[in-house]
């Protein structure tokens, strides 16, 4: 087709371009010319590859490892794909992994001499990086202790000064209260319950009443059969070829570049195009060709080098391309049609309900534009869920947050208080080894305390005897 070998040929111009910028050197410049030669024809590895080789010589290393993980994904018998990749991993320091991406481009193409010096390279460095860790190993650690045993003082001081100024402003504004009111301090009043956990609780109740009402009267559960919803709609029920295009959206009229960006630019744009067929004019029995097709040909009308001097162009591609990227994923189309399908079947129902009433069909909207409105309410509703559900997360992280700075205070001071009970329990023990060896000492070494009695000698002259005493000790 004509338009398709026009954004070929453009994009391979633009790498063209890009390949004589990277020669001479103006990295930035390649880098811009890639850019928009992936832009339009994301499917060519060599721009990727290229891409990657630029992003590496201005030392953007993350974005060059995308670049080439993107052209394995896209040609995955490229020997050449494997060793940007590898250089890619090895200037992140990730050797392990660049050692198997040369490896699996040496399965390859067992004779590429670049990708042996490669592999030989990775090996070496992985193992002068692996002595330098090991160096540093010890010296690390020691100065991480040291900058710990600083945490946790200054983190204790600051816990203590915390519940001190917390404790004392407490008192003080229960003070003030009962000044102002008169009360003594023996009569105070039981405490009413903390006001921020009713205004929480409020907040959430009312954005669930919120999200209530702002479904449709008529919307009755999301559980429908998504075989009878595709036979009402006059869908076939089988599935189809994916690799095929479908000739309605081939001659469907897109409008030129400029109506297109006021389509996707209008009043709540980013309310609006949460629906990705909404925004690349399809529906759920596109194909993933179809998809492909239709963003080339998208991207072709509004690229923003085309569209200078049209407002918001860069957005709108911005936008075209989001949703190519959400379609492309298969879990996302299928949740996204799983949603047209229900909603679909709904308005039908309703319709049908009307009707029974005797209304008549030129008395209620055009059936598409009512589609139209609830897809737009519903894919509305989902993103409020979504933003309320992103905010009560942040809540509970904060809550979990706090109650872990509790549990590690509480920690801290259960380990102060094992460590003072185990050198009190030490010291008792040193004081206890003493006593038994007091108890347990030889004979020998001890001193024995005897009482020992006094003598007591009567005086007498010398000479003279006592008969009574002398008699007793001779019998």
């Amino acid at each position: 087709m004509a338009e398709e070998e026009e954004y070929k040929a453009e994009a391979l111009s633009l790498k063209e371009q890009g390949d004589d910028a990277f020669r001479k050197g103006d990295v930035q410049l390649a880098i811009r010319f890639f850019s928009q030669s992936i832009d339009i024809d994301p499917d060519n590895h060599i721009t990727y590859s290229n891409r990657s080789a630029a992003y590496m010589k201005a030392d953007s290393k993350s974005k060059a490892l995308h670049d080439a993980e993107k052209v394995v994904q896209l040609a995955p018998s490229w020997a050449k794909g494997y060793n940007r990749l590898g250089v890619a991993q090895q200037s992140l320091k990730r050797y392990d992994a660049a050692i198997d991406s040369f490896k699996k481009g040496l399965e390859l193409d067992p004779n590429n001499k670049p990708l042996w010096d490669a592999l030989k390279a990775c090996q070496e460095a992985y193992e002068a990086d692996k002595r330098e860790r090991f160096r540093s190993a010890a010296i690390e650690r020691e100065e991480e202790e040291k900058r710990q045993r600083l945490r946790d003082e200054v983190r204790s001081q600051m816990m203590k000064d915390k519940v001190e100024a917390e404790t004392q402003q407490e008192e003080d504004i229960l003070e003030g209260f009962f000044s102002d009111v008169g009360v003594p301090k023996g009569d105070e009043p039981q405490p009413e319950p903390k006001k921020n956990d009713t205004v929480d609780n409020e907040d959430d109740a009312l954005a669930s009443f919120l999200l209530e009402v702002n479904q449709p009267k008529s919307a009755p559960s999301r559980t429908v059969d998504v075989a009878s919803s595709k036979e009402e709609s006059g869908q076939p029920s089988e599935e189809k070829d994916d690799k095929q295009l479908t000739e309605k959206y081939v001659k469907q009229d897109l409008g030129n570049g400029r109506s297109q960006v006021e389509r996707l630019m209008g009043p709540h744009y980013k309310w609006r195009n949460l629906n990705p067929y909404f925004v690349l004019q399809l529906d759920i029995d596109a194909t993933v060709e179809d998809i492909k097709f239709r963003y080339k040909k998208l991207s072709l009308k509004i690229h923003p080098d085309r569209l200078r001097d049209v407002e918001n162009a860069r957005e709108a591609f911005e936008q075209v391309k989001e949703a190519y990227n959400r379609l492309l994923d298969d879990d996302q189309r299928r949740t996204l049609t799983m949603h047209i399908e229900n909603v679909t079947s709904d308005v039908k129902k309703e319709r049908k309900k009307l009707l029974a009433k005797g209304l008549k069909e030129t008395d209620l909207k055009p059936y598409d534009e009512e589609r139209q409105i609830q897809l737009m309410k519903h894919f509305a509703d989902l993103e409020q869920m979504k933003i309320l559900s992103e905010k009560n997360r942040r809540v509970y992280s904060a809550r979990e947050k706090q109650q872990e700075e509790e549990e590690e205070v509480k920690a801290q001071k259960v380990q102060t208080f094992e460590n003072d009970w185990s050198e009190v329990e030490r010291r008792e023990k040193r004081v206890g080894n003493w006593r038994d060896f007091q108890h347990h000492e030889p004979a020998a070494k001890r001193v024995k305390a005897v009482n020992y009695k006094e003598e007591e000698r009567e005086e007498s002259k010398h000479g003279v005897v006592k008969m009574e005493e002398w008699r007793k000790n001779w019998k």
